[in-house]
């Protein structure tokens, strides 16, 4: 356990405006006193010259440091080149569709890095709908420990993630993958390597589910990595229950979506590609593991670890410890 003297609170974005402004200003607006981060917006290469401008003047009124990525690299990419950039203890990633809802929210995740050993990434509890009730019960639940943290608002130490190493040879979050399951890889990896992940009760933020593919859709498709041949992507994609074939066209053309080729690389990274599809995993019956390869992995990795004590601030700020 380690004092957390420094943190980076870090959002990557692409395309339109509004969302990271609005993430930028629920940062501000939701800080306690005794906290002041340093606060980093990454664009991710939107094309328009002109909108990336005027985030940055944006940026430059607010007091957060932008940077901009010459070309579209993927969200695992940036996420690495924001862990690299912030130069402090602990870094604290938001997709820029999330809202924060009220403060609170950076001194429970900074209780918890100083406070328990062999932490992975902490993640904060999330709402969809526009507003949500304080005196929910849920929100006085216990943390819950988890294969990986959420992707659109964690916690992780930068000494920490660097220890993770992928197929490719590359440290950090896998950035072949350009988009999704990077996060449960990276929370997977660093289970193996002994770090635990856990998701807090409160406070939530709020989550504007894929609002970023939704305005920009070409970031939908990706060309495919040579960790998974196109001949084994096929035989993979083609077999799972949501296979579109109207992707067929782009499938031909040497051009796979996202989502599922990410998918294909997480399973081929566990040897899932080589298992027969359908497997028993104890108490939750037979699994189609090609589908969710996490479940497996989750049973493979994570079900294993032991119970240990884990330390957090709930709701009052009160100090509790449980066995997770």
């Amino acid at each position: 356990m380690a004092k957390i003297n420094s943190v980076t609170v870090a959002a990557s974005t692409y395309g339109t405006l509004p969302r990271v402004n609005n993430w930028i200003q629920s940062v501000w607006n939701n800080l306690e006193a005794e906290i002041v981060p340093k606060v980093l917006v990454v664009d991710d290469g939107t094309p328009n010259i002109d909108a990336v401008k005027k985030r940055a003047e944006y940026c430059r009124k607010f007091n957060v440091q932008f940077l901009h990525n010459e070309t579209n690299l993927g969200i695992p990419a940036t996420w690495n080149r924001i862990f690299r950039e912030a130069q402090t203890d602990l870094v604290v990633c938001f997709n820029d569709d999330i809202r924060i809802l009220t403060p609170g929210w950076l001194s429970r995740l900074i209780y918890v890095f100083e406070h328990n050993e062999n932490i992975g990434g902490v993640g904060l509890p999330l709402i969809n709908e526009p507003g949500f009730k304080y005196d929910d019960p849920r929100w006085d639940q216990p943390p819950g420990r988890v294969g990986a943290a959420t992707g659109c608002d964690f916690a992780m130490r930068p000494d920490v993630l660097f220890k993770i190493e992928n197929p490719d040879g590359s440290k950090g979050f896998y950035s072949a993958l350009k988009a999704f399951h990077e996060e449960c890889i990276a929370g997977f990896k660093l289970a193996e390597l002994g770090y635990d992940s856990f998701m807090l009760p409160w406070p939530p933020c709020h989550h504007q589910g894929g609002a970023t593919f939704q305005a920009n859709p070409e970031l939908v498709w990706m060309k495919p990595d040579s960790y998974v041949p196109m001949e084994d992507f096929l035989r993979y994609i083609r077999a799972l229950p949501w296979y579109v074939p109207q992707y067929e066209e782009q499938y031909s053309q040497g051009i796979v979506d996202r989502m599922s080729f990410s998918r294909a690389m997480m399973a081929k990274i566990w040897g899932i590609l080589d298992m027969e599809p359908m497997q028993e995993i104890p108490g939750e019956g037979i699994v189609n593991i090609w589908s969710e390869p996490q479940r497996w992995i989750h049973y493979k990795v994570v079900t294993p670890r032991p119970k240990r004590p884990f330390r957090w601030l709930d709701r009052e700020g009160k100090e509790k410890e449980e066995n997770l």
